[in-house]
């Protein structure tokens, strides 16, 4: 019954909040999402996560490009050619396989007229030994897994922060409904001061004490509408939608079950998740491509082959020739352009090595932060309970001894503020908790 009574309430609050909007924009839409749901449509609509997908495609893509180090290639030209250059009209009829006895008339060979030759020409070329090659298209492959892992870690700490989102709109809710609460008091004990006021049972300094609490309790909810409203536009953005959609959120500020967290101290436990694999591969990508620019020192051999049609007519293909062979190819020396390469990769392959376990290292202490956090946590929600039980002891007695006029207005007031604080103590604290169990089950992947 109370948390139908609270949804009811938070969907009002969103209602007179957007109002406005409505006013101006006919296409609001309110959707109404439990916090699986808005994972679920985050996972599938977040611009970081469809970024990272189309990262993961790119590297795919790359990847299969790699796979010329193994596989022909194939190409076919067709060339239409007119000259009048001796050497080469004499060689376009030895192709053509038309050379006669008066080709040879020196008259004939000195100013041969122009000529025509049309030819197509099939090749094929099979790489067969380019070890730097082979460990570039390792190198890929390890930053395919990379990216792959990174779409992973993305979901993952989409998930983290939608949840953290999730959690605060309903934080700022439940908020507004306090200070509803306490402004609605407020207002009801301004009401009796101006009565005992006018009655001359009361000072004037306590009546403006009374006007003065109730415009505190108003700017807090002017703030309080302010954290809302952003809230509400994070969500959205972060569920893939525009400023045209509302979410309100189904579910409760409750304390979330830590069943999946170990039971053990967080430096017995080794961070092992999709970010530091995707650096880790990053790392070893670099360290391939170190490698790979040594090997590029090495002899490279490849074999070549060609097939030709020569014709003076156009689309003819009566004479025809071929050519295989094999090529070694050693680039002794380029400048210093290949050692400069070389120093350059193992730089970079350090580099990556040093930020991987730099990552480590911060990925290690966040998660002895979050979970010293949740132990605190725990302590703040018992305490704020407590605290929430003698305030509105305390609360109900003092505003039963105002009514009958034998507390003043200050030891009320405080009576009251001391309850607000403490209810929004505990919302706060049951959010660091639920805060906390999200941190680290994304830094585990649990």
């Amino acid at each position: 019954m109370r948390k139908s009574l609270q949804l009811t309430a938070y969907g009002l609050i969103l209602a007179v909040l957007w109002m406005p909007a409505n006013a101006q924009n006919n296409t609001q839409e309110v959707l109404y999402m439990s916090l699986q749901e808005a994972v679920e449509t985050a996972q599938a609509q977040n611009f970081s996560v469809r970024d990272a997908a189309f990262e993961e495609r790119a590297a795919r893509s790359r990847f299969s490009q790699t796979n010329a180090v193994f596989l022909p290639a194939i190409t076919f030209e067709y060339d239409i050619v007119s000259t009048n250059d001796p050497l080469t009209v004499f060689g376009f009829k030895l192709k053509q396989e038309l050379v006669t006895q008066q080709d040879f008339d020196p008259a004939q060979l000195n100013d041969p007229g122009s000529y025509e030759n049309y030819s197509a020409r099939f090749s094929v070329q099979q790489p067969v030994f380019n070890p730097d090659m082979l460990l570039q298209r390792s190198a890929a492959r390890s930053q395919l897994e990379s990216t792959r892992e990174q779409l992973s870690g993305t979901k993952s700490h989409v998930r983290f922060q939608v949840t953290r989102q999730y959690y605060e709109l309903v934080l700022f809710s439940r908020q507004l409904v306090v200070i509803e609460e306490a402004l609605e008091t407020a207002r009801e004990y301004e009401r009796q001061a101006q009565n005992f006021y006018d009655e001359g049972f009361l000072s004037r300094e306590d009546f403006l004490s009374a006007r003065v609490h109730r415009f505190e309790l108003e700017s807090q909810k002017i703030g309080a509408v302010n954290n809302l409203e952003d809230a509400t536009d994070k969500l959205a953005y972060l569920l893939g939608y525009g400023s045209n959609v509302t979410i309100t959120p189904t579910d409760e500020l409750a304390e979330t079950e830590a069943g999946q967290i170990p039971d053990v101290y967080p430096g017995e436990l080794n961070v092992d998740n999709a970010y530091l694999r995707a650096i880790s591969h990053q790392a070893d990508a670099a360290g391939k491509m170190a490698r790979s620019s040594v090997y590029s020192f090495i002899p490279k051999i490849n074999l070549f082959g060609q097939y030709e049609f020569n014709d003076p007519d156009f689309a003819g293909f009566d004479a025809s020739s071929y050519m295989i062979g094999a090529n070694l190819t050693w680039n002794i020396f380029s400048g210093y352009q290949k050692a400069g390469k070389v120093s350059e990769s193992r730089v970079r392959a350090r580099q990556a090595e040093t930020m991987l376990e730099n990552q480590t290292i911060d990925q290690q202490n966040q998660l002895e932060s979050a979970w010293r956090s949740l132990g605190h946590a725990r302590q703040q929600i018992e305490v704020s309970r407590e605290a929430i039980e003698q305030a509105s002891e305390n609360a109900r007695i003092r505003g039963n001894r105002y009514a009958e006029g034998m507390a003043q207005t200050t030891d009320l007031l405080q009576a009251e503020t001391k309850l607000s604080e403490a209810r929004l103590n505990e919302l706060m604290a049951i959010f660091r908790y639920n805060m906390s169990i999200a941190a680290i089950e994304m830094l585990l992947e649990l």
